[in-house]
């Protein structure tokens, strides 16, 4: 069956979430999807109007702001890219990509009132004047790789120079971050975060230097980071994630200790040290073209690397200690010890997630824990054991050439509870404690690997 084109493209653009606008050079409409048809019949003058100019000029506009007026009568903010479309030499049409950031703009108007909210209430109380909760107290660690870098950190946090942070997720960066600024000379005066990952490009620029009334529609004058940091220090955590225009303007203000509010001709001082992270090796952003190679220079007169969990196996236990101290208090526990075998598999695990993922198996297995005073691998994650079985040697699988994975796995699994159960005696309860499972999953793994017959006694 013979079908139109026509038809496929306007099915798709219809559920497109942007809304598309395409006119010739009498301005007459080729194409629209059903988003330009909620916009008041006024408004789709003035973007026909807007689109007709390409013509003349030939030159594609990209992230344009602009406010319509819907037939419902609301107002939506687009950001919309306009490019002319050729043939043979001849612009034929012009056609505009209109994305609509009307949650976006709320959002970001609703971020910057509950920062002055925020920095209005943290003026009033001593205890969180300049917005910090971490000092160099916090950074637990006695390692050889550690020491170093925090010595390092104690040293820079007296110059103003700009210092970057690289480490892998969940190392710590804003801890160390807060603890330079509570270091240094500058520790009365605001610390302000901001995550670049977490906030759209085309918002990202205004939130840093802020706003000026008219610099677009809807804008208002708003204080940006740099502004609100003060004498204090900004920090930029996954500044991989900014594009090369801003780091270009960033680093003409970090030469020049000036910046400008969109929309203003006023130069203002910048007086507060930038702290940036990243969690990806700056040498590889640098050979991917993701980072300007000055902006790099100019980032880094200080660079610090922490090194990941699986570096610091001596800060393991040490950083376990601290968890159980600071949830048993969390959740009511009298825990005072780890059982052996969590200790190995705590020593054996590679840590991806660093310290943080740490933190959350240690608060997952403590509030679930029983009364009890020491805590063993039964309550850790189920992906703990699965990987346990990873750190078994080849040889105990035996001769499983021939056999599928749920019988390898189902045979490996029946060998390890026979043992444990003769290890103990037959005892279900310190057998299962052995294993690092519940007594109840024990006793359901039994049945299923119907393991009565091969041991004699079981004591209840």
């Amino acid at each position: 069956m013979d079908i139109d084109k026509s038809l496929y493209l306007q099915t798709i653009a219809n559920y497109m979430q942007d809304s598309v606008y395409v006119i010739n050079k009498f301005g007459e409409e080729l194409f629209y999807n059903n988003k330009i048809e909620r916009f008041e019949p006024s408004e789709r003058k003035h973007m026909l109007e807007e689109l007709r100019g390409v013509f003349f000029t030939g030159k594609p506009s990209f992230d344009k702001y602009n406010t319509y007026r819907t037939v419902d009568h609301r107002e939506v903010h687009m950001l919309s890219t306009i490019v002319p479309i050729e043939s043979h030499g001849e612009i034929v049409a012009v056609c505009s990509i209109n994305k609509n950031i009307t949650e976006m703009t709320n959002l970001l108007n609703k971020v910057y009132k509950l920062q002055e909210q925020l920095q209005s209430y943290c003026d009033g109380r001593n205890d969180l004047q300049n917005g910090t909760s971490y000092n160099f107290e916090c950074l637990i660690g006695k390692s050889p790789q550690m020491g170093p870098v925090i010595d390092k950190a104690k040293k820079a946090a007296f110059s103003l120079a700009p210092i970057l942070l690289t480490g892998e997720t969940g190392t710590g960066k804003e801890i160390f971050a807060q603890s330079i600024h509570n270091y240094s000379p500058s520790r009365s005066h605001p610390f302000v975060a901001l995550n670049c990952a977490a906030i759209p490009e085309t918002l990202l620029e205004s939130m840093i230097f802020g706003t000026t009334k008219g610099a677009f529609t809807g804008a208002e004058n708003t204080q940006g980071l740099l502004e609100q940091a003060g004498k204090g220090t900004l920090f930029l955590d996954e500044i991989n994630s900014m594009n090369l225009v801003l780091q270009a303007k960033l680093l003409r203000i970090l030469e020049e200790k000036k910046f400008r509010r969109l929309g203003s001709n006023h130069e203002a001082p910048v007086n507060c040290r930038i702290i940036s992270s990243t969690n990806i090796d700056c040498h590889t952003l640098l050979s991917e073209n993701k980072m300007r190679e000055d902006f790099y220079y100019r980032i880094a007169v200080v660079n610090l690397t922490i090194p990941p969990l699986r570096e610091r196996q001596e800060d393991i236990l040490l950083l376990a200690k601290y968890f159980i101290s600071k949830f048993n208090k969390a959740y009511g526990k009298q825990i005072t010890q780890l059982s052996p075998d969590l200790e190995d598999i705590l020593l054996k695990h590679s840590w991806p997630g660093n310290v943080r993922e740490l933190c959350h198996v240690f608060e997952n297995a403590i509030s679930f824990s029983d009364n009890e005073t020491t805590l063993t691998s039964a309550y850790l994650p189920d992906y703990f054991h699965k990987q346990s079985l990873a750190y078994m040697r080849p040889t105990a699988l035996g001769n499983t050439r021939n056999q599928s994975l749920p019988q390898t796995l189902d045979e490996l699994e029946r060998k390890l509870i026979i043992n444990a159960l003769t290890a103990n005696n037959g005892n279900i309860t310190q057998a299962a404690l052995s294993l690092g499972i519940h007594r109840q999953n024990l006793q359901a793994r039994i049945k299923k690997l119907n393991i009565t017959k091969n041991i004699r006694f079981f004591v209840e």
